[in-house]
């Protein structure tokens, strides 16, 4: 069994350390093992999902233990409650190098979110260039909203798409080799649900290429 690391316990919740290439729940005619199948099996009890990370995603995922949990938990979300920082590796420099970023997002007929003129859901994403990578820039994202494909929408639509993501238009260069989309889930704060202390956890990347 394979086991993803867990940074945060107790008897309500869970945050984990998820690892690249693993869906967080199952999806239509995908076979494989999720981040709730293997976090159920490491803690001999059933899990609940409250959010995703895209398959190629790292970092920081919440998880509820129980029914009470997951209700709060996904009232936080809801609510917007919950401070969520990326670290993502731009293709290229964005400009400006700090800003905010509000779009509406849907889903085309090939099934990739897109930034519409109208018709879609809000979507705001705040960002701030940390570091240069070569043509690379990397930048720190923090989440208003939540919504599927976000950042990688939002980097596309500012001609910047996010390192190795082929799905949003990245195109690699002699030289370059990205494994993966270069995001990743690098820090969360929130009032915990039922205990009402507050968590704050950060996780560092693997790659030095994401690091600050």
């Amino acid at each position: 069994m394979v086991a993803v690391p867990i940074l945060f316990a107790d008897e309500h919740l869970v945050v984990v350390d998820k690892p690249a290439f693993t869906l967080v729940v199952p999806a239509p005619g995908r076979n494989g093992r999720t981040v709730v199948d293997l976090v159920a099996e490491q803690l001999g009890r059933s899990v609940f999902a409250v959010h995703r990370l895209d398959e190629e995603t790292t970092g920081l995922l919440i998880l509820a233990l129980d029914a009470a949990a997951k209700s709060g938990l996904e009232r936080l979300f809801r609510d917007h409650a919950i401070e969520r920082d990326y670290l993502a590796l731009a293709s290229a420099a964005p400009s400006p190098p700090a800003g905010r970023i509000e779009s509406q997002l849907r889903e085309d007929a090939a099934g990739v979110v897109r930034v519409v003129p109208r018709g879609g859901e809000r979507a705001v994403t705040h960002y701030e260039t940390l570091a240069r990578r070569g043509r690379c820039a990397l930048v720190r994202c923090r989440l208003e909203t939540g919504r599927r494909n976000q950042i990688r929408a939002h980097f596309a639509a500012l001609g910047c798409a996010l390192a190795g993501d082929r799905k949003y238009g990245f195109r690699a260069r002699p030289g370059e080799k990205f494994q993966r989309v270069m995001l990743h889930s690098w820090s969360l704060g929130f009032r915990h649900p039922v205990l009402g202390t507050e968590v704050r956890l950060q996780s560092l990347p693997a790659e030095a290429a994401l690091r600050p």
